[in-house]
């Protein structure tokens, strides 16, 4: 177990592979290993932090790496895992390029597709949109996409002139949040 701090670290995306395909995770290198993120706790929880890790450490005899990393927003446990390999970014970037984004946009309007309603939030109308949150789970189930490329999909639908944030203050995100197809516009 070793105490860090974030810049003692390097951030990176992982690829683990699955029954259903490849598997992309954000994770982090240190000391030529690959850890995934385990448990966070808060700034006022430092000593949970630490307890948790230990006893993690203990569990596994010490045949696992764990990291304690402290970042401006609290503490990270990170663990060692043996079966994940650092992602070729330049391939993930080909799988959201290479798509073709009118038969996307066609199947995503169509019955199955993202469900495009008018909603409401803090009082406010906004027709004819759809969450993000569920636009991505969606990309992932029929596109067997990741996350993060399900985000990166999401966010070349909105560069692209296709969609764009309800008021137009967002990128392309994995939370609820209001997009609309441009020729829904009103």
């Amino acid at each position: 177990m070793k105490i860090l701090s974030n810049q003692q670290i390097n951030y990176c995306n992982l690829t683990r592979q699955t029954e259903q395909g490849l598997e992309y995770l954000p994770g982090v290198s240190y000391e030529s290993k690959l850890h995934l993120k385990n448990a966070f706790f808060g700034l006022e929880q430092k000593q949970e932090a630490l307890e948790y890790c230990r006893q993690k450490f203990l569990n596994s005899r010490g045949e696992t790496s764990y990291l304690l990393v402290e970042d401006p927003t609290g503490f990270t446990i990170w663990q060692e895992d043996k079966q994940v390999n650092i992602s070729d970014s330049n391939q993930d970037r080909d799988i959201v390029s290479q798509i073709d984004l009118k038969d996307l946009v066609s199947k995503m309007r169509n019955i199955g597709g993202v469900q495009i309603k008018d909603r409401r939030y803090n009082l406010k109308f906004y027709s004819k949109c759809f969450v993000g949150n569920e636009a991505v789970a969606w990309m992932k189930s029929e596109l067997n996409l990741s996350t993060g490329q399900a985000i990166r999909l999401g966010q070349r639908l909105i560069d692209e002139k296709i969609i764009h944030h309800v008021v137009d203050r967002q990128k392309f995100a994995d939370k609820f949040l209001f997009y609309r197809f441009y020729w829904d516009e009103i």
